[in-house]
């Protein structure tokens, strides 16, 4: 599914002469956050706000089941 998802974009890149992408990597503590074409900004930073928000809930979920644990 992956790669049919690279595929798609690509061909959807290549019928219009443009194309936008945005992406953030964690390694670590540290963020890599890239962007590139006409929206590549917005992307980046809808890609930051949505790994921030699944960062939030994994705290939260192992706090949830770290309190559970003592009960």
């Amino acid at each position: 599914m992956l790669l049919l998802g690279f595929a798609l974009v690509l061909a959807g890149a290549l019928g219009q002469g443009g194309a936008s992408a945005g992406g953030v990597i964690f390694i670590g503590p540290i963020p890599i956050v890239f962007g590139f074409g006409p929206n590549g900004g917005y992307l980046a930073l809808i890609s930051v706000v949505i790994g921030a928000v699944m960062i939030a809930m994994l705290l939260f979920w192992s706090w949830r089941a770290s309190s559970k644990k003592g009960e």
